[in-house]
């Protein structure tokens, strides 16, 4: 589509496909807090999917939440693809997406922040917890599997 007017930079801006996001939900669970906690992540990149369940020990939930951030974006090796990273974890898209001032967990939310300077195109969306999005309640589900199993697994490898 031509616009009068326009460059024909613009114009092939315009025409070229855009690269579809690698999407990935995170979540974390304790079993009191603190208490036994476990990290969940479903990564979806065209019909790849990768499934990450593992148990973290004895932690809050916010850490579980900011933990499984962590290490979904450490198993992502693409990192020039668009992310679209959606969380229910309000703590999280505060300290990590609005810029919240950390109290807490300073060296944990750091370290995130340092990782996601490796993804110009990274969006962390918030999602509502518990409201039957598929791919966010199953996320929930592997955290706490990861509780009750006090171990982990890792689903297909995918290539994101």
């Amino acid at each position: 589509m031509l616009h009068k007017g326009g460059s024909k930079s613009q114009v092939q801006a315009l025409e070229e496909p855009q690269e579809r996001p690698i999407v990935v939900y995170t979540d974390g669970a304790s079993s009191g807090n603190p208490g036994p906690s476990g990290i969940g992540i479903v990564l979806r990149y065209g019909s790849h999917e990768k499934e990450i369940s593992k148990y973290i020990g004895i932690a809050t939930n916010n850490i579980a939440e900011l933990t499984a951030i962590k290490t979904a974006l450490q198993s992502i090796k693409r990192t020039n693809l668009p992310i679209n990273l959606y969380t229910d974890s309000q703590y999280c898209y505060g300290m990590l997406a609005l810029n919240w001032k950390p109290k807490r967990n300073l060296a944990l939310i750091s370290s995130i922040k340092k990782i996601m300077k490796k993804f110009p195109h990274l969006r962390i969306i918030k999602v509502e917890g518990h409201a039957g999005k598929h791919h966010n309640e199953r996320a929930d589900c592997l955290a706490r599997q990861a509780i009750k199993s006090r171990s982990g697994s890792i689903s297909e490898e995918i290539e994101p």
